[in-house]
């Protein structure tokens, strides 16, 4: 037996679902269950590396003046340090 899911949508939304589905020549609930199906199958993407900026995490407070020129000096004695 299938079960029931009941989603909420703003009227502005479900009639753009609605208009969509019609383009597709699907019912509504057919539509919705094929984008479901389609993202249920897709592989996860995950990345094994770290966030390339992590190293700058904290370097700068927030409200405290323009965080980008500390983060532009950052990144720049980084790059000196590593093509010396």
């Amino acid at each position: 037996m299938t079960e029931v899911l009941t989603v909420r949508l703003p009227p502005g939304l479900l009639s753009k679902v609605d208009r969509r589905a019609a383009q597709h020549g699907r019912p509504r609930s057919e539509y919705v269950r094929h984008l479901i199906e389609a993202d249920a199958v897709k592989p996860v993407k995950t990345n094994p590396t770290r966030f390339a900026s992590l190293h700058l995490k904290g370097r700068h407070a927030i409200g405290r003046g323009g965080g980008n020129a500390s983060v532009r000096a950052a990144l720049a004695r980084r790059a000196y340090e590593k093509n010396r």
